[in-house]
């Protein structure tokens, strides 16, 4: 631990006692100038009109409320109505696996 401490510490002092400053620092900020002033030119043109041919668009329809994912529990909870029979254990373990997957990586394994 103490060894680890050390060498933190001479990694962040070293450029502090000998003079940190990167050349390649200076001049990305230099080379950086010139690009953000194209950027911003062309970010301040006004956007071409529309022909005047063009229809006018229509109106967009409602959209449809989002579906509510199903959570994990609830899906393990209808796999596990579905197991019967004599490999209903195996089912079961099968079922529980797929809820512990589901709820590390947020989907059912198919």
């Amino acid at each position: 631990m103490i060894c680890v401490s050390v060498m933190l510490a001479i990694f962040l002092g070293w450029p502090l006692a000998f003079g940190g400053k990167s050349p390649g620092l200076d001049a990305s900020i230099v080379d950086a100038r010139p690009v953000a002033a194209a950027v911003a030119a062309t970010r301040a043109k006004p956007p071409a009109p529309a022909p005047a041919h063009a229809a006018a668009p229509a109106p967009a329809a409602e959209p449809a409320a989002p579906v509510k994912p199903e959570s994990c529990y609830k899906r393990y909870q209808r796999e596990v109505k579905q197991c019967s029979g004599s490999s209903s254990a195996a089912c079961r373990l099968k079922a529980a696996d797929g809820w512990d997957l589901c709820e590390a990586t947020g989907f059912w394994p198919e």
